[in-house]
C-alpha cells in the first residue's frame, strides 16, 4: 500500500482510508440494498463508490500534508475542491453527482461558495492550490491504477475505465459550476441519501469501524418464556404497521422486540428505533436491553442511547476508554438498536448538520413508539407527521404502543398511517391485570397528610405524586421525618443528585415526586396517593404500585389501594386541562376496582372531544411540519445549532449559583462531562422570569441565583443568601 500520502494525523495513508471507506460502503450496500430503485437513480451505488474512491484525493496537497504533522499549521483551503479534477479520469458521460458528493462531504454548499473566485475573493486561487498537488501526482496515479481491481471487489464488476492523470485541469469551472447550478439537478431523495451514504462511510471508517452490526435474527434465546401473552404471540407473526394497547407490566417491550425482529427485511440489516418520551425511562430501557443483547455481540455498541443528556449518562456508566468508544458509536449507523426520544428523529427534518446520515439510517427502519399517550398536542402532531413521511417516503414500519390510548388518538394513527394490525387483549386475559382499587379523597393533599402518615406507620411502601415541583417539595418536607429511607424526585435536580436518587429508588419506603414518576420506572410500591390529574396520567402513576406477579401470572399483592385527592393546587391549571381533570374525578368516583377494560372505556369517555382546545395546535403542527419536510434541500444545512433545536421544545440548561465554582473549575480543567453533573433544566417561562428578576448571570454558562438543596432540588422562589457558596 502507498503510504507517501497521509489522510489522517494518526498516520493512516490515503489508500488505507479509501479502502476502509469502501469496506464500510460494501456493508451499508448490504444493509440498504435497493437504494438505486428507491431513489430511481440506477447508478446510485456506482456513483457513491466513485465519490468515496476520490473524495480525499485533494489531501495530497503539500499544505494539507504539513497540517497533519505535530504542531502543523492549519491549511486554509478545502481538500474537497482539489479532489474534483481527479474525478475526470473516469470515462463516464455524467460525473456531476459524483462531484457534488465529493464537494459536500464535509461542508455544505453555502460554505463552499466562499471559495468561488468572484470579484470579492481574497484567498489563494484554485490554480495556485493545484500546484501543491504536483509533487504527489505519481503517488495518486498509483492509487488510480488500482481502481478496476477495487471496483470489481466492491461492486462485483468493473465500474468503468479510468485514465491516469498526466496534467491536472486548472479550469475552476469544473467545481464552481457544480456548486452554482448543477447541484439542483438532483432530487432531494437522491441528494440526501447519496450524501448520507458518503458521510456515513467516511465517518465510520475514520472511527476505525470494520464491521457494522445487524439486529439479531431471532430473540428465542434472549426471551425464553414458559408462556407468552396474547400480544406477545401476535407480535411473533404480525407483519406491517401495528398498534398495541396493553396494560403496564404485560410485557409490551418484549412484544415490540418480537414485532421488530419479525419485520426485518431479507438482509436483516434494518435499524430498530425504540422511542420513549422521557430520559429516565430511556436510560432504564437502555440498561435493560444492553444487558439482554450485549452477550450476543462482541461489544456494548449493539445498543445506542440518544437523548439530550446521553453523553453524561454514558460517561457515568462506563470506564473512560469504553465511554469514548460508545459515545462515538452512538450517533452512527453502527448500532442496530437505538433507544431515544422522538426529538432525536425529529431533529434530522430540521436539516441540522449531519441530517443526511440520520435520514439514511431511518430508511427502512423499524420504529417502536412507546408511551404514545404521553405527548402534548404539538409533539403528537410532529410525531404523526414524521410517521407519515417515514412510511410513505422512507419505506419504514411503525409500531405504536400504550397502556392507555384514547380512541381518538388510536383512530388518528390508524387512519393517517393506514394501520391494519390492532392488538388488544380480550377481557378474560385483561382480568389478570386487576391490581388496584381506587378511592377519591375530598380535599387536597396538604389537608390529608395524616392519611399518608398512617400508611407509613403501617410499614407500607408509599408513593406520593404531585403535579408541581413546589407542591412536591412542600409535601416531602412534611413527610421526610416520618419514615427512614425516603426521597423526593422531580425535574429540578442537578444531574448528579437526580442520578443518586434514581440509583436508590427501588429501596425506598417513601417516594414523593412529580410526573417523572409516571414514566417507565421499574419500581413497585404498596399504595399511591396522587393529586388530581387526567386519567391517562393517573393510570401511569398507579402502574408503579403492585407491579410484581406470582408464579400464576397474577399480581403478587392481590389488590392495592390507590387514592386521588379531589383538589390540587392553583398552579395545576397551567399543566392540565381543568375540564379533563374534572371529568376524570367524576368517572373514577363511580369506579371501585380498576379493571383494565373499564379503564379503556373511561379513557374514551373522558377524551371524547380529543385534544379539546389544543386540537387546532395539533392540526396546524402536523400540516406545517410536513410542509417543512417536503421543502428540505439537499447539500444545505440549517444554521440552527442542535442546542438551539432543543430550546425550541421548552428547555434551557442552567447551573445553580451554588455550584458555579465547581462548574467553572471543571471547565478550566477540561473535565467537560464532570461539569455536566451540575446542570439542570428550566422551562423557557421559568428562565425568562428569573431573567426579568435579574437572577441570571452569564459566564460561559447560564447561572441562576436560586437556592438549591441536594435533597429538595431547586427552590426557584428563594435566592441563595451568599453568591458562589461552595
Amino acid at each position: 500500500m502507498s503510504s507517501t500520502i497521509k489522510a489522517k494525523s494518526n498516520g493512516e495513508s490515503l489508500e488505507e482510508h479509501i479502502n476502509s471507506c469502501l469496506s464500510v460502503f460494501a456493508q451499508l450496500k448490504d444493509i440498504y440494498p435497493d437504494l438505486q430503485e428507491f431513489t430511481k437513480y440506477p447508478s446510485f451505488y456506482n456513483d457513491a463508490f466513485d465519490a468515496l474512491f476520490f473524495h480525499d484525493f485533494g489531501k495530497a496537497a503539500e499544505g494539507f500534508q504539513k497540517s497533519l504533522l505535530p504542531k502543523g499549521e492549519k491549511w486554509k483551503y478545502r481538500h474537497e475542491i482539489l479532489s474534483i479534477p481527479f474525478i475526470n479520469c473516469l470515462k463516464k458521460e455524467n460525473l456531476d453527482f459524483v462531484k457534488i458528493l465529493v464537494l459536500t462531504h464535509h461542508k455544505d454548499v453555502n460554505k463552499l461558495v466562499e471559495y468561488i473566485e468572484d470579484s470579492d475573493f481574497l484567498g489563494t486561487s484554485y490554480e495556485e492550490r493545484l500546484e501543491e498537488i504536483k509533487p504527489n501526482l505519481i503517488a495518486l496515479n498509483e492509487i488510480i491504477k488500482k481502481y478496476p481491481e477495487i471496483s470489481k471487489k466492491t461492486l462485483g464488476s468493473i465500474e468503468c475505465k479510468v485514465d491516469l492523470i498526466e496534467k491536472i485541469s486548472k479550469d475552476k469551472s469544473i467545481w464552481e459550476e457544480i456548486i452554482q447550478k448543477k447541484r439542483m439537478d438532483f432530487s432531494s431523495k437522491i441528494g440526501i441519501f447519496g450524501k448520507g451514504m458518503i458521510n456515513s462511510c467516511d465517518y465510520l471508517a475514520s472511527s476505525g469501524i470494520t464491521k457494522i452490526l445487524k439486529p439479531l435474527p431471532s430473540l428465542s434465546e434472549i426471551y425464553n418464556f414458559d408462556s407468552l401473552t396474547s400480544i406477545q404471540a401476535k407480535c411473533l407473526s404480525t407483519k406491517g404497521n401495528a398498534i398495541i394497547i396493553s396494560p403496564t407490566g404485560s410485557g409490551k417491550t418484549e412484544a415490540s422486540m418480537f414485532w421488530a425482529t419479525n419485520n426485518l427485511d431479507k438482509t436483516q440489516g434494518n435499524r430498530i428505533f425504540y422511542i420513549l418520551p422521557y430520559t429516565a425511562s430511556i436510560n432504564a430501557m437502555y440498561k435493560r436491553l444492553l444487558m439482554k443483547l450485549s452477550p450476543f455481540y462482541s461489544d456494548d455498541g449493539c445498543v445506542s442511547l440518544l437523548h439530550g443528556k446521553a453523553t453524561y449518562f454514558l460517561y457515568k456508566m462506563f470506564e473512560e476508554e469504553d465511554f469514548k468508544e460508545i459515545r462515538n458509536l452512538s450517533k452512527k449507523i453502527y448500532s442496530p438498536y437505538k433507544i431515544m426520544t422522538p426529538f432525536q428523529c425529529l431533529k434530522h427534518f430540521f436539516s441540522l448538520k449531519g441530517y443526511e446520515m440520520g435520514l439514511l439510517e431511518m430508511y427502512r427502519g423499524r420504529f417502536i413508539f412507546d408511551e404514545i399517550h404521553s405527548y402534548d398536542a404539538k409533539t403528537a402532531g410532529l410525531i404523526l407527521s414524521m410517521c407519515e413521511y417515514l412510511i410513505e417516503e422512507n419505506d419504514a414500519k411503525i409500531l405504536i404502543m400504550s397502556a392507555t390510548m384514547p380512541s381518538f388518538l388510536k383512530d388518528m394513527f390508524l387512519d393517517n398511517l393506514h394501520i391494519e394490525n390492532e392488538m388488544v387483549m380480550d377481557k378474560k386475559e385483561l382480568s389478570k391485570y386487576l391490581r388496584h382499587k381506587c378511592k377519591i379523597i375530598d380535599g387536597d393533599i396538604l389537608g390529608n397528610i395524616d392519611l399518608i402518615i398512617k400508611r407509613l406507620q403501617n410499614k407500607e411502601k408509599v408513593l406520593v405524586v404531585c403535579n408541581t415541583v413546589n407542591r412536591a417539595q412542600d409535601v416531602y418536607k412534611l413527610l421526610r421525618n416520618k419514615v427512614n429511607n425516603s426521597a423526593l424526585l422531580h425535574g429540578r435536580f442537578i444531574l448528579k443528585d437526580r442520578e443518586a436518587i434514581e440509583k436508590n429508588i427501588e429501596n425506598l419506603n417513601l417516594l414523593v415526586g412529580t410526573q417523572v414518576i409516571e414514566v417507565s420506572l421499574d419500581i413497585d410500591y404498596d399504595v399511591c396517593f396522587s393529586e388530581p390529574a387526567p386519567i391517562d396520567a393517573l393510570i401511569q402513576r398507579f402502574g408503579r404500585v403492585n407491579r410484581r406477579k406470582n408464579s400464576d401470572g397474577l399480581p403478587l399483592k392481590g389488590i392495592c389501594d390507590v387514592f386521588v385527592f379531589s383538589e390540587g393546587s392553583d398552579n395545576d391549571r397551567y399543566i392540565y386541562d381543568v375540564e379533563i381533570v374534572n371529568k376524570t374525578l367524576k368517572v373514577l368516583n363511580e369506579i371501585d376496582l380498576l379493571f383494565e377494560h373499564i379503564l379503556y372505556e373511561a379513557v374514551d369517555e373522558i377524551y371524547i372531544n380529543g385534544f379539546g382546545d389544543k386540537q387546532k395546535e395539533f392540526d396546524d403542527t402536523k400540516i406545517s411540519f410536513r410542509q417543512m419536510i417536503d421543502r428540505i434541500v439537499p447539500f444545505n444545512n440549517s444554521n440552527t445549532k442542535e442546542s438551539d433545536f432543543y430550546d425550541l421544545f421548552n428547555s434551557i440548561e442552567a447551573v445553580p449559583e451554588r455550584y458555579q465554582n465547581e462548574y467553572l473549575g471543571c471547565i478550566r480543567n477540561k473535565k467537560l462531562f464532570d461539569a455536566m453533573q451540575y446542570c439542570l433544566q428550566l422551562t423557557n417561562g421559568q428562565f425568562h422570569k428569573l431573567l426579568k428578576d435579574g437572577r441570571v448571570d452569564f459566564e460561559k454558562k447560564i447561572f441562576i441565583n436560586t437556592k438549591y438543596d441536594p435533597e429538595l432540588g431547586l427552590l426557584i422562589n428563594e435566592q441563595e443568601e451568599n453568591k458562589n457558596i461552595i
